[in-house]
């Protein structure tokens, strides 16, 4: 069950993102060859890192980085990405591929409740002994909470991280202002 997660790539983000690389060939061979990079690092991290149950925090923001470049290269001017990583969680260890799911939930939904453009930050932050890790998009929570999709992703990762913390772990959902905030809130831990 904690792998099931990881598999449940998300088929049309791939099928978009070939799609986007083939259009791309004729008009920008070093975009394409950038997209296919980041597409294979992505890949990667989320198919073939299925023995390493945990990793730095370092390697999810990574996966995060490609994933996220690729969908601004697709959305272009739509799209607006910010990072605002604690440079003290990079050593950190968390489970794999745990923040990719909100990542996909912030682009697949706030698409839907957002004027353009869509803005996502990502953020990990230390509080006292515990990792603080924050997905925020532009937009409402609205109707994007009736989407299948979405409840079965948020559903995943509750599951996942009561498994792995028990009542330590918390997945919070919520609109501040007009921002969706999914936060993961787990103790801190070294590798």
């Amino acid at each position: 069950q904690l792998e099931m997660l990881r598999y449940q790539l998300n088929p049309h983000f791939l099928f978009n993102a070939l799609n986007s690389i083939r259009a791309s060939v004729a008009e920008d061979n070093k975009q394409a060859r950038q997209m296919i990079t980041q597409l294979s690092e992505f890949l990667r991290h989320s198919l073939l890192g299925a023995d390493n149950r945990e990793i730095k925090l370092a390697e999810e923001i990574e996966a995060a980085r490609n994933y996220l470049a690729i969908e601004k290269i697709r959305f272009e001017e739509n799209l607006e990405v910010e990072f605002n990583v604690d440079k003290r969680t990079e050593s950190l260890t968390v489970p794999s591929f745990l923040l990719n799911p909100l990542i996909e939930n912030a682009v697949k939904h706030g698409f839907l409740v957002s004027p353009k453009p869509l803005k996502i930050r990502v953020s990990a932050m230390i509080d006292g002994d515990r990792l603080v890790l924050e997905v925020a998009n532009s937009g409402t929570l609205g109707n994007s909470e009736d989407s299948n999709g979405t409840k079965i992703g948020l559903a995943n990762i509750r599951k996942r991280l009561e498994k792995l913390f028990g009542a330590a772990g918390v997945f919070e959902l919520k609109q501040l202002g007009e921002t969706v905030v999914a936060r993961i809130t787990i103790p801190c831990a070294e590798s």
